[in-house]
């Protein structure tokens, strides 16, 4: 028989709590795979290669049931863009040690297998030309990170491009202008009420 495929996993950490989106404060594990198609400026994550960990998806879930020792049962999956190693396998030895699998992806790629949530975070202003949106995604909720690109305009595309969730946030970006940040989403949000204010709870928490 052949070797498992082995993924790329930058880190599993947790018990922990969701930060952000619809669900935070919700009890979790985490799941980061290494390695993204984006170079986002502003990107707050290390996801590169160099010290990842190649585990199979046995190995995965295993690891992660230990890390869930309050059985919330509830995988976030994220990266990097988890997507470029997301399939069939990984997902299915998930679902079978009782994991509810939430995954944020930067909406540029289709899914190689079925999620419970799927959270779209996309990032056009850093798209070259060789990457474009992909379509038809089961989008649960869309989470737009503003920045000085974002004004009330985008935040009405995005609204008819993912016209098939109720669930959107605008999140000010958390670099070294964080205020200029947050006054703008404060506005847009008021300017633009489907929209609703997300924060990073869990680095107010300071929880990992």
């Amino acid at each position: 028989m052949p070797d498992p495929r082995r993924y790329l996993v930058k880190e599993m950490f947790g018990p922990t709590l969701q930060g952000e989106g619809a669900h935070a404060g919700r009890p979790c594990v985490f799941l980061r795979f290494a390695a993204c198609n984006l170079e986002c400026t502003w990107c707050d994550t290390d996801f590169a290669p160099e010290g990842a960990a190649r585990l199979t998806a046995t190995e995965i879930a295993l690891r992660l049931l230990e890390l869930d020792r309050h059985h919330s049962r509830m995988v976030v999956v994220t990266g990097g863009e988890p997507t470029l190693q997301w399939d069939a396998t990984v997902a299915g030895a998930l679902q079978g040690a009782g994991f509810r699998i939430h995954m944020e992806s930067n909406g540029t790629r289709p899914l190689g297998a079925p999620v419970d949530w799927l959270t779209v975070s996309p990032k056009p202003q850093f798209h070259p030309t060789s990457i474009t949106l992909a379509n038809e995604l089961p989008v649960s909720e869309l989470k737009v990170v503003v920045d000085d690109t974002v004004d009330e305009a985008a935040l009405d595309r995005y609204v008819e491009r993912y016209r098939g969730t109720q669930h959107y946030f605008a999140q000010p970006c958390m670099d070294d202008r964080y205020a200029h940040h947050l006054a703008r989403t404060m506005a847009l949000v008021q300017a633009r009420p489907v929209w609703r204010l997300g924060v990073q709870l869990h680095k107010i928490l300071g929880v990992p």
